[in-house]
């Protein structure tokens, strides 16, 4: 008798820390292991930057409370807003399980280790073993949007208040839902190209991304910002529930002894989309329209991808030879094209010149590649930033020469009212909606366990969301006072000094 799966007990093994000692550790060689166990423990998911501050605050200011806030300065480029995603899993995963004595004392003799090697010294072990004595809980309170809410550069994402060193601890982790937003963002905009609901796309980039979980968050975001529902990555389409969509490969041809050949072994699949630059462009587009008429005769169908040379003047060429032919369903004939999805730019011209042709664009659907879900999509590009905003004496921040990387003080939230999105300080008397809200507190998870459902919630969020997009970020009265005196405290003291 088989016995149930049990999913609680296998997410346990995947990111419970093993009982394992430091020196066991230090005999294993695969690095695959080494990786796995390295992750898996929390204390270890910092920099040298942050245990550096520890010892300098140490003991004195390193546990005193702080507010830390997370936003991205920057939105991808064309864009003027950002959809955030990635915060509810950077959550889970940071705070779902208890940091164990085992953790810690693997934690100790690795830096013991660093000192005896190379005479890097600080760790606060004290720290965390208060945490651990606590209850294992980290004793913060984290205030974060809704995964798939649209807010403009430089608005809070994430309040993190507590310990001082504690709520800085994490700072890389932190950041890192980026990449997510810098996705979901990119599928946004066209999305508001389009103007349509569900996207007339296919992912098709598992073979370039640099790992396969980076690939998995790219189709989780194309999800919340432009609602993908294809992949060619059949890992994907298993953990998403999407379609699994592909076309034949560049090889078909090279494959068989004669070109003949070639097109009569793809004649045998019954519904297929077929690459057309195997040779020659426009003479596989006229094969191609062969293999679709004979498929269409047995209620079977055929798409043509283009994807080399002049993809508006062979889109046109190709949807023009469909017309002779009265292929003009509009589900069954549509041509996918690769490529001009490369920029926003390139999209628009090419379906402006499909419509200035005298088609409908609507004809075309896209195989996403490398713009859309790699390139640009790092930290730098959104400028994503964790900085202290309130301690001991209050609001606080950074200043810089650079006016846009100024961060606005003290604890903040985002509040719409008034075709306005005010940014409030917490302990203001509420008026309207505020989009921050409690994530974590001390030991104690908001966020309900169907990532799913969160998913599908969070492309609506962004639909709900982006019709507030339009309204012009304000700092509060109280706000732009305690930015005021900040600032010129802030300026005081580097003349003093």
């Amino acid at each position: 008798m088989n016995e149930t799966f049990n999913v609680a007990d296998y997410k346990r093994q995947l990111n419970e820390f093993p009982q394992i000692t430091y020196e066991e550790y230090q005999q294993i060689t695969d690095e695959q292991v080494r990786q796995d166990i390295a992750k898996k423990n929390k204390i270890l998911q910092t920099d040298t930057y942050n245990r550096t501050m520890n010892i300098i605050k140490w003991p004195t200011r390193s546990n005193i409370e702080e507010t830390f806030t997370f936003s991205m300065r920057r939105a991808p480029a064309g864009s003027s807003y950002i959809v955030v995603d990635g915060i509810r899993k950077m959550i889970k995963n940071l705070f779902s399980y208890p940091i164990t004595q085992n953790e810690l004392d693997f934690a100790k003799s690795f830096y013991a280790d660093q000192w005896q090697k190379w005479w890097v010294w600080f760790f606060d072990a004290d720290m965390w073993q208060k945490v651990i004595d606590n209850g294992w809980y980290m004793p913060l309170h984290i205030n974060a949007v809704p995964d798939g809410t649209v807010v403009h550069p430089k608005e809070p994402v994430i309040t993190v208040t507590g310990p001082s060193e504690l709520a800085a601890i994490f700072e890389p982790m932190i950041i890192r839902p980026f990449f997510k937003s810098a996705i979901a963002t990119t599928g946004s905009m066209y999305a508001d190209e389009l103007g349509w609901t569900i996207a007339p796309i296919c992912e098709q980039w598992k073979r370039a991304w640099v790992n396969e979980e980076a690939h998995m968050d790219g189709n989780a975001s194309l999800i919340v910002g432009w609602w993908l529902d294809k992949t060619s990555n059949d890992a994907a389409a298993l953990v998403y529930n999407l379609k699994t969509s592909g076309t034949t490969a560049h090889r078909l041809y090279s494959s068989y002894p004669t070109e003949q050949e070639a097109m009569d072994a793809a004649a045998k699949i019954d519904n297929m989309i077929l690459l057309t630059d195997l040779i020659d462009t426009k003479s596989w587009i006229e094969k191609a329209l062969q293999i679709k008429q004979q498929k269409q005769a047995e209620w079977k169908n055929v798409m043509l991808r283009l994807d080399s040379g002049d993809i508006a003047e062979l889109a046109i060429y190709a949807l023009s030879r469909q017309q002779e032919l009265w292929m003009t369903n509009p589900n069954k004939d549509k041509i996918c094209v690769s490529d001009w999805v490369s920029t926003i730019e390139k999209f628009k011209n090419l379906r402006k010149a499909i419509k200035e042709a005298g088609f409908d664009p609507n004809l075309l659907v896209y195989g996403i590649w490398g713009w859309l879900i790699a390139n640009d999509k790092t930290r730098d590009a959104m400028s994503g930033a964790y900085k202290l905003t309130n301690g001991e004496g209050g609001a606080t921040w950074k200043l810089s020469n650079d006016i846009w990387k100024e961060s606005i003080p003290g604890k903040l939230n985002i509040e719409i009212r008034d075709g306005v999105r005010y940014l409030v300080q917490e302990d203001e008397p509420v008026q309207w909606e505020r989009l921050l809200t409690t994530v974590y507190d001390h030991g104690k998870m908001y966020y309900w366990d169907d990532d799913l459902l969160a998913i599908n919630q969070a492309k609506e969020q962004r639909e709900r969301t982006k019709q507030r997009e339009c309204y012009e970020t304000k700092e509060s009265d109280v706000t732009r006072e305690m930015h005021e005196q900040v600032r010129e405290r802030l300026k005081a003291q580097i003349a003093e000094y």
